[in-house]
């Protein structure tokens, strides 16, 4: 799975439900897809920040409460062990009724163990399926390899973008910035005006599988289907474009538009640099979007009185700023399911239906519905109300997709951080383009 979903770990802290899962058929079985004449109980199967907790048991109630026959169980997994634990259940037949699928390997991995959508979608409701942004229809079929859908988007995500201190930018006079010749100026203002407030933060050292998320995003201002080129058309990593990426992340680093000083931080201690004001921005996946949310703030005692979000500065002409984004979470139906139609009703809530705003407003995973718009109340202030337009559009319009080779991208961080250090960019892309023909990271 894509390193990145460790952060949604955030929408848990409200509620954690008891791991709870029946019985079903037999392996491989198909319930007949007939609406049930009793109560009936649909088990959910999820993973920790998928999302879960407070956020899911939200949209559950809700639905609930509109259909006193139905209730739902969510087994919410540890993420750890989901992708183990998920087939050993659908291979003992046990009734599971709707499944969130990682868009990943594991995907199609399951494949088998899924009902195809063209089964289910007469259950929804009409026009379910033509609300959905027609990118995340196309990255579902992605996930299978014989282009069909099996699962329903849910959510997406986008890496890399920027979240900006909005009230030190206004108290400081300043705009955010669009260029890394910006960024140093914005560095030299700090400097001044603010000693030890660093210009940003990412995640980096132990964490080093952003410094290839940041890499990326730089990479497509270049060329926009370099990472797509790669994973879906055997391109080649060390191209031109993705050599001058290492060699603009090394100048930027060099020219102090990015901090030398923060490039051992891990995650968590660039998020509490950012939160603390010790950090001006702070680069990271839009699965941060939440630091927009006046609420979340509060309740996670964020002392930043205002936040706006932006797209990575551009090495030079600020139109190519862009990033990767893709599917996040998809639901489907299994053989194993008992009440196929009432999943399939329930999936259309969730996903493109009054559910949306039961755990969107949680932020952090943006809807793949088309024309979303945040619960009143979600942001405030013009630069969070700007910011979250800003992730969305990002997130819609993507250079490429963040369909991510989770584990060779943590090798390619390592390679980052070794031309931030002074390695040769050129030698570096040539190490990766090996280390991905030796098939090892496949």
């Amino acid at each position: 799975m894509t390193i990145s979903r460790r952060a949604f770990a955030a929408l848990v802290a409200g509620c954690t439900l008891t791991l709870t899962a029946a019985c079903g058929s037999g392996s491989g079985s198909t319930a007949p897809d007939t609406a049930a004449t009793g109560p009936i109980t649909l088990n959910l199967w999820t993973w920790t920040g998928a999302p879960g907790g407070a956020a899911m048991q939200r949209a559950i109630d809700a639905y609930s409460k509109d259909h006193p026959n139905v209730t739902i169980k969510n087994n919410e997994i540890a993420q750890a062990d989901f992708k183990a634990k998920v087939p050993l259940a659908l291979n003992a037949g046990q009734q599971i009724d709707v499944l969130a699928v990682q868009p990943n390997l594991f995907a199609d991995q399951v494949r088998g163990q899924l009902r195809p959508l063209s089964s289910w979608e007469k259950n929804m409701p009409a026009g379910t399926m033509a609300k959905f942004q027609p990118l995340a229809i196309d990255q579902g079929k992605k996930l299978y390899s014989d282009g069909q859908l099996y699962s329903v988007p849910f959510g997406m995500s986008g890496s890399a973008v920027g979240y900006y201190n909005a009230a030190l930018f206004k108290e400081l006079g300043v705009q955010p910035p669009q260029t890394f010749a910006d960024m140093a100026a914005l560095a030299k203002t700090l400097k001044e005006k603010k000693p030890g407030v660093s210009v940003a933060v990412m995640p980096s050292g132990t964490d080093a599988w952003f410094q290839d998320e940041f890499a990326l995003t730089l990479a497509g201002q270049k060329d926009p289907k370099f990472f797509d080129n790669v994973r879906y058309h055997n391109g080649k990593w060390n191209t031109p474009a993705y050599v001058q990426s290492l060699t603009d992340l090394q100048k930027a680093y060099g020219d102090g538009g990015l901090d030398k000083n923060s490039i051992d931080v891990d995650f968590a201690k660039a998020e509490e640099a950012f939160a603390t004001g010790k950090a001006a921005i702070l680069f990271n996946g839009t699965w941060d979007s939440s630091l927009l949310s006046p609420a979340y703030r509060a309740a996670n005692k964020i002392g930043l009185t205002d936040v706006g979000a932006m797209p990575v500065p551009a090495v030079s002409d600020a139109s190519t700023r862009s990033l990767r984004s893709f599917l996040d979470v998809t639901l489907g139906i299994p053989k194993t399911s008992k009440y196929p139609k009432e999943a399939a009703d329930f999936i259309a809530y969730l996903t493109a239906g009054a559910g949306v705003d039961q755990w969107a407003n949680q932020l952090g995973l943006i809807p793949a519905v088309q024309g979303w718009s945040a619960p009143k109340g979600t942001v405030a202030s013009d630069a969070e109300q700007s910011g979250l337009k800003t992730i969305q559009d990002l997130i819609a319009n993507p250079h490429s997709d963040r369909n991510n080779l989770s584990a060779f991208s943590a090798e390619a961080g390592k390679k980052v951080l070794s031309v931030i250090g002074g390695a040769d960019p050129q030698q570096a892309a040539k190490e990766l383009q090996s280390a991905l023909d030796s098939g090892k990271f496949n």
